[in-house]
């Protein structure tokens, strides 16, 4: 279940949809914004999410997965941000 994020061009805000299938997300077309119902939102690159091994469980290194993963270099707070000081 794929989830998009999505910037409004009217209001600013950035929100997320959740869409049931990859086929949903390829023919549903773009959401409203929550906050206005405007229809000229834009979708942005979002950051994602890898596991691997066992979730929760020690790998090769000891370490759990919580433990073992990379600190986040560009979260939502420095998208937020980005968007904010390009003018979005």
């Amino acid at each position: 279940m794929p989830v998009h994020e999505y910037h409004c061009q009217q209001c600013g805000e950035v929100f997320s949809h959740l869409f049931r299938t990859l086929k949903a997300a390829e023919a549903g077309g773009v959401p409203p914004c929550p906050a206005c119902g405007g229809s000229d939102v834009q979708r942005l690159i979002s950051s994602i999410a890898v596991l691997s091994g066992a979730e929760g469980g020690a790998g090769k290194s000891g370490k759990t997965a919580a433990e073992s993963r990379p600190k986040e270099i560009f979260g939502r707070k420095e998208l937020e941000q980005a968007i904010k000081d390009r003018g979005y």
